[in-house]
């Protein structure tokens, strides 16, 4: 019997497995300012926000002027497509949401451009079967808070996190659906299955598709602790 109330999924790493490019578009365009961003720096540190919040918090580490924020943003978002024009949502992944979407209503819950997200689900043509998608344009403050996955819950209709479950591959976005109630299950495209499990995953997979749908609907809400959730401020990622 299904027992999960709604499946919300994060996007970078999850349904798209396009970490890698995200770092390597935000290197190249840093390149030139004297920055070196190794992966086990960006993963640590950065991985978890949205672009323009990465930007800031690379500029303030590396000591730029903030006044090149917008011209990197720009540059950043420009490169990122050209390195991932080619990839495209796993068709096993897209076969696992399918399956999902006739059972429970099922979200995005992104820190990635609307358009980036829009584009990448009309190619493999999900997009209908979002009830939310939730981007960097909807929030103030991204992940690791916890207001895009209450958002997301909001535009599903549904009060509270208790009861439905968030898959992610980052500990900042783990801790991010934690905040906001909901079970969490990882992805290990980005994080080894301890660093996920510490951040409160309570099960881990190396890729959205190997997910089994029936276990994944009978989770029970204890089973996670999604009913006591930490309300704690999140804190950022250090490395």
């Amino acid at each position: 019997m299904t027992t999960v109330r709604a499946i919300l999924f994060d996007f970078n790493g999850v349904l798209l497995d396009d970490e890698t490019f995200h770092w390597r578009a935000f290197r190249e365009v840093l390149r030139p300012f004297g920055v070196t961003l190794s992966r086990a720096r960006y993963n640590a540190r950065y991985l978890v926000f949205d672009d323009r919040t990465a930007l800031e918090a690379i500029l303030r580490d590396s000591r730029l002027p903030r006044a090149e924020l917008e011209s990197l943003l720009r540059r950043k978002r420009r490169t990122h497509a050209r390195l991932a024009r080619r990839l495209r949502i796993d068709p096993r992944a897209a076969r696992l949401v399918r399956d999902m979407a006739r059972r429970v209503p099922i979200a995005v819950v992104s820190g990635a451009a609307r358009s980036e997200v829009r584009s990448a689900l009309e190619r493999a043509g999900l997009t209908r079967l979002f009830g939310a998608v939730v981007t960097a344009e909807d929030v103030r403050r991204p992940k690791p808070w916890p207001d895009a996955y209450r958002l997301a819950l909001r535009r599903l209709g549904l009060r509270g996190g208790r009861g439905s479950v968030a898959i992610e591959d980052s500990p900042g976005g783990v801790r991010a659906a934690r905040a906001a109630g909901l079970m969490v299950v990882g992805v290990t495209t980005s994080f080894s299955a301890a660093v996920l499990k510490r951040a409160g995953a309570v099960r881990v997979v190396p890729a959205l598709h190997g997910l089994m749908v029936e276990k994944l609907l009978s989770l029970e809400p204890t089973e996670a602790g999604g009913a006591t959730a930490s309300r704690r401020r999140p804190i950022r990622p250090r490395s």
